[in-house]
C-alpha cells in the first residue's frame, strides 16, 4: 500500500475516533460548552500523522526532504483523510448523532439571547446557520477545511524538519 493512502487513511480514521470520543463524552449533546473548544483537539492528528509520514519520506530520499515531494506527499494525505472524514461525518450527521447541529445552533442561539443580540441579528445567525449545517454543507466544509489544514501543516512541518536537519 502506498504511504501516503496509509497515512491519510490513518489520520482519517483517527480524526473519525476523536469524533466519536467526544460524542462519548457528551461534548456533542450535554456538555456543548467544551464541545465548542473539544474539536481543537483533533489538530494533533495530523500534525503527529503528516509528522510522520514526512519524517518517513525524508528516510527513503537519503535524509534530504525535498519541498515539492514533500507538499505532494502531504497533500496526498490530506486528501485521503478529508475524504475518509468527510464519510464518516455524512454518517455521523444523519445516522450517529443526528440532533447535535441543531443542539449546537440552539445552544448558540441562547447564548446570542444572553449577550443581548437583536432579533435581526438571531434571526440571521439562524438563517446562516440553516443553510450551512446540513449533510451536503457540513460535508463540502469539512472536505476543504480538512485538506486545507492538512496542506498549511505540511508547509510548517516541512519547514521545520529542513530547519532541523540543517543543524543536526
Amino acid at each position: 500500500m502506498k504511504s501516503e493512502y496509509r497515512y491519510g487513511l490513518l489520520c482519517g480514521a483517527g480524526l473519525n475516533a476523536w469524533v466519536l470520543i467526544e460524542f462519548a463524552l457528551g461534548f456533542h449533546t450535554t456538555s456543548l460548552e467544551i464541545g465548542q473548544y473539544s474539536g481543537y483537539v483533533s489538530f494533533i492528528v495530523p500534525l503527529v500523522v503528516i509528522f510522520t509520514a514526512l519524517r518517513e519520506e525524508q528516510s527513503r530520499s537519503n535524509g534530504v526532504l525535498g519541498i515539492k515531494e514533500g507538499i505532494n506527499a502531504g497533500f496526498q494525505i490530506a486528501i485521503y483523510s478529508a475524504a475518509l472524514f468527510s464519510l464518516f461525518l455524512f454518517v455521523y450527521n444523519n445516522y450517529i448523532n443526528p440532533d447535535w447541529i441543531n443542539l449546537m445552533v440552539e445552544w448558540q442561539r441562547k447564548k446570542l439571547i444572553l449577550g443581548g443580540a437583536t432579533d435581526d441579528e438571531i434571526g440571521r445567525f439562524m438563517q446562516q446557520n440553516r443553510s450551512m449545517n446540513n449533510s451536503l454543507g457540513q460535508g463540502v466544509m469539512s472536505f476543504i477545511s480538512s485538506t486545507g489544514i492538512g496542506v498549511l501543516i505540511t508547509v510548517m512541518e516541512i519547514f521545520f524538519i529542513r530547519q532541523f536537519s540543517k543543524k543536526h
